[in-house]
């Protein structure tokens, strides 16, 4: 370990601030409780030592540790895509969510209609060879059956432990009907035909029927 910040309260000045690569102490920002760095970058992250000493006679000394990972959000919102944009109950439904490349990869959640799904774990990430990387999620889903909601609205978010979280757009995916022709109550393949030809003849039957009255009378007549 280096260190790089010292506060002794009896010592004036009570801070104490040692040349370390890369390290940029804010001096009036930090204290005896806490030390404040400026201008951080990626080779900060690491594990860090704070180290509390008491006065004589007893001189106790306590020692404490912490990791401290500095992020590098992507530069760009995470994106959504899916299979189908429009869909019947019991269709496949895939749909993708990429995070740009990141330090670290960041983590993705779904949501469905505004609702987490809870539980996903399929995060996949890509490393590059300069130590970023990149997520990619997919999400499958069922398309429910007599569903009473005609849309899927289906979106992701990215986020980097408690420090940089960003949304998709929302997709939206339109039910569509299984069968066009029925809803109207009739096919539109031969429902002309069907339509017409009782008709015909019942009008058929309707002029035969005058022809044989006609002769029916003239011969009576006679």
């Amino acid at each position: 370990m280096i260190e790089f910040y010292r506060y002794v309260p009896k010592e004036s000045p009570a801070t104490k601030v040692f040349p370390v690569a890369e390290i940029k102490v804010d001096v009036a920002a930090s204290d005896q409780n806490r030390v404040v760095l400026t201008e951080v970058d990626r080779t900060l992250t690491g594990e860090y030592q704070c180290e509390v000493s008491a006065d004589a006679p007893l001189f106790h000394t306590d020692i404490k540790s912490a990791e401290m990972v500095v992020v590098e959000p992507p530069l760009l919102n995470p994106n959504v895509t899916a299979n189908r944009m429009t869909y019947i109950g019991g269709d496949h439904i895939r749909a993708n969510c990429s995070s740009p490349p990141s330090l670290p990869a960041a983590n993705i959640t779904w949501f469905v209609n505004e609702q987490m799904v809870p539980g996903f774990t399929g995060n996949h990430v890509f490393n590059f060879s300069n130590g970023y990387a990149s997520s990619l999620a997919t999400l499958e889903l069922e398309a429910a059956v007599l569903s009473p909601v005609p849309t899927l609205m289906i979106r992701c978010e990215a986020s980097i432990f408690d420090v940089w979280k960003a949304t998709s757009h929302t997709l939206v995916l339109r039910e569509r009907s299984a069968n066009p022709a029925s809803a109207l109550g009739r096919s539109f393949t031969g429902g002309a035909t069907e339509t017409c030809i009782p008709t015909l003849v019942m009008l058929l039957l309707q002029v035969l029927l005058q022809i044989l009255m006609q002769s029916y009378t003239e011969t009576s007549i006679r």
